[in-house]
């Protein structure tokens, strides 16, 4: 699962380079099309939604997190063009990003109530120090349209907290505070 070297030169690399988001696919075939194809965005599960989310993040995809974001999310600015510029300055430029791990994908409510919430694992490495530090997120979605099957699952909040070790995970127990919220 995405040990395998690919050639990224030429015309067309970007397509086949392992999605981010560790699914082990090739990003077009994966993450990139939920960024790139509204149909595939409004059809996609909350699950895919995260994913994407941290791909978005690994690939600056900035009108991909800005358009995921619900309005009543507390980080919303009707002021898009700002939204954008402070979600680039914002970005993990920092961080190589592969891993985004699915814990659970529940659904709550009915109708218009209802909800989805995903817990996460985010893993990263810190370019410079090649450190590897992770946190766990339980994010809530709510769809955009009023009816249950209209409209995408947009991000409405999240909830970080460490990621629990076993005693000798190197990777665990750090947690982003200055992301909180923001996968």
């Amino acid at each position: 699962m995405g040990n395998r070297q690919r050639s990224t030169s030429g015309f067309g690399g970007a397509a086949v380079e392992d999605c981010p988001c560790g699914s082990g696919l090739e990003y077009m075939k994966c993450c990139g099309i939920i960024h790139k194809n509204a149909d595939a965005f409004a059809n996609a599960t909350p699950e895919q939604i995260v994913r994407a989310r941290y791909s978005a993040y690994a690939k600056r995809e900035i009108d991909f997190i800005v358009g995921s974001v619900h309005p009543l999310n507390d980080k919303f600015q009707a002021d898009i063009d700002q939204m954008k510029h402070d979600i680039e300055i914002n970005c993990y430029d920092n961080f190589e990003l592969k891993q985004c791990s699915i814990l659970e994908e529940t659904f709550e409510g009915e109708g218009e109530q209802m909800i989805a919430k995903v817990k996460f694992v985010a893993t990263m490495t810190q370019v410079d120090s090649r450190e590897k530090t992770a946190f766990m997120e339980t994010s809530t979605f709510v769809r955009a349209g009023k009816h249950i099957r209209q409209g995408a699952w947009l991000y409405r909040d999240g909830e970080v907290e460490a990621v629990p070790t076993d005693g000798d995970d190197e990777e665990g127990g750090e947690d982003d505070e200055s992301k909180n919220g923001e996968e």
